[in-house]
């Protein structure tokens, strides 16, 4: 005769066993959920790569210097604040202090972050009265401009390499305002850039060009 004595502790066994199948993709959902958060957004990161350009000057095989900026344009600063809101959600003063002070220069000026790379760093300076270096933003009807200000990042060496990770450590980063008049003005001619960054100086010039 079959052994009853022992079907409910099977059943039970059983349910539970089916039960942690059904729940391991859920768990797996909520885990890479706050991995994500993490790592970053692949929007973020599409983003940034859209709006950054970058210049090697060579001198045969010597490196001269490698300029990388990125436009903080109104659709990268939406991406920028979403992805540190994400970052800092838990850290609300230093959240709102950084995206408001980010989202109002951005919208009064046509902002860049920069990154330098010099072999040598005395002469990675942009931020100096005296340094050798010119910067200015050209429109599409070659009418250039000086910046507002130029100044070295205010985010912190952590947050540089996570937000702009082709800011190495041997880089210097800054940040770069110019009048909103440089949006200003006709319209570019066909295949032809909207806006260009030229840095100059005894190393070289580099144009980086956004359409």
């Amino acid at each position: 005769m079959r052994d009853l004595r022992h079907g409910p502790t099977r059943n039970a066994f059983a349910l539970s066993f089916l039960a942690a199948i059904f729940l391991i993709p859920a768990c797996g959902t909520r885990v890479s959920t706050l991995y994500e958060k993490v790592l970053g957004s692949p929007t973020y990161g599409r983003t940034t790569e859209t709006y950054t350009r970058t210049k090697e000057v060579h001198d045969g095989l010597d490196t001269r210097f490698i300029f990388s900026a990125t436009w903080l344009s109104p659709v990268w600063i939406r991406a920028f604040s979403e992805e540190y809101a994400n970052i800092y959600y838990l850290d609300a003063e230093r959240k709102e202090k950084v995206i408001s002070l980010w989202k109002k220069e951005s919208g009064t000026y046509v902002r860049f972050f920069v990154a330098l790379f010099t072999p040598d760093e005395r002469g990675n300076d942009l931020e100096k009265k005296e340094t050798l270096w010119s910067l200015r933003l050209v429109r599409a009807d070659e009418k250039d401009f000086e910046p507002v200000y130029l100044r070295k990042s205010g985010l912190r060496a952590e947050e540089i390499s996570r937000f702009f990770p082709y800011s190495g450590t041997w880089y210097r980063a800054y940040e770069v305002a110019f009048p909103m008049e440089a949006l200003e003005g006709p319209s570019p001619k066909p295949g032809a850039p909207r806006l260009k960054l030229v840095l100059s100086g005894v190393q070289g010039r580099a144009v980086l060009s956004w359409e």
